[in-house]
């Protein structure tokens, strides 16, 4: 599985739960996975996006996301 697959799998958990090991999160924060670990916790996605630069220069290894209810998304044809 990649590095990717793992942060989705970690965000898809912490977003239908809203905890993950022990750690509860509120809606509206925004998160830093990386290597499927929450590595910062900050109150914007501007600001987690910092965080994660600063902590891995390639910002394609890890994924930044708003803490959310998972919304379903209908067509209709």
């Amino acid at each position: 599985m990649s590095e990717q697959e793992i942060n989705q799998q970690l965000a898809d958990t912490i977003c239908s739960r809203f905890e993950w090991n022990g750690k509860q999160f509120k809606e509206g924060e925004c998160l830093v996975l990386l290597n499927g670990e929450v590595v910062s916790i900050t109150d914007s996605l501007s600001d987690a996006l910092k965080a994660l630069r600063a902590i891995e220069p390639n910002v394609a290894k890890g994924m930044v996301l708003e803490v959310a209810e998972p919304v379903i998304d209908v067509i209709r044809r």
